[in-house]
């Protein structure tokens, strides 16, 4: 992980960022059901845009000079579109992607730990995640990093069950 940098997401990043999430949805065939396809990249673009523009978002890029490596996104879980919850004090990790030749790095660990850092001085107390339940290697990366699952699977409306996962903060 020698040599990688981070930056504030900016409005220019967003092709890339969807492009991140559209590779990382290539590996969900793994466990997906059969005849699932991830949703288009225009899709995350229009999250992004969306999230982007919130005056309470927080995004930053890996980058190890090349095409960034990975990226994580923040946004008050109040303002999620699908499952907003009423908490004023917890964050929503909307994104956590990293390029399947970084895992295993320490990018994804980097960034998640950035995020929770740059959360809790937000005023954030607790922080939460949606992982698809069949992502076993996304969900142990979640538990080793102190999340616990909250709840019963549920749709989010792209034809994968999802958990909700959540983590107190150090503030």
């Amino acid at each position: 992980m020698g040599g990688l940098t981070f930056r504030a997401v900016a409005p220019e990043d967003i092709d890339e960022l969807a492009g991140i999430v559209a590779e990382a949805f290539v590996d969900y065939s793994a466990f997906a059901p059969s005849g699932w396809l991830p949703p288009p990249a225009s899709e995350q673009v229009l999250v992004l845009q969306r999230w982007i523009a919130e005056p309470d978002f927080w995004g930053e890029l890996a980058s190890d000079g090349t095409p960034s490596a990975g990226h994580a996104t923040f946004v008050p879980a109040a303002r999620h579109s699908t499952r907003p919850a009423l908490e004023p004090t917890l964050a929503h990790l909307g994104h956590l992607f990293v390029r399947p030749r970084y895992w295993g790095s320490g990018v994804a660990t980097a960034l998640l730990r950035r995020a929770a850092a740059a959360a809790g001085g937000a005023g954030f107390s607790e922080m939460r995640l949606f992982v698809a339940a069949g992502h076993a290697r996304a969900r142990h990366f979640y538990d080793r990093e102190g999340f616990h699952g909250v709840g019963e699977p549920f749709d989010a409306g792209f034809g994968l069950p999802m958990l909700e996962y959540r983590r107190k903060l150090i503030v």
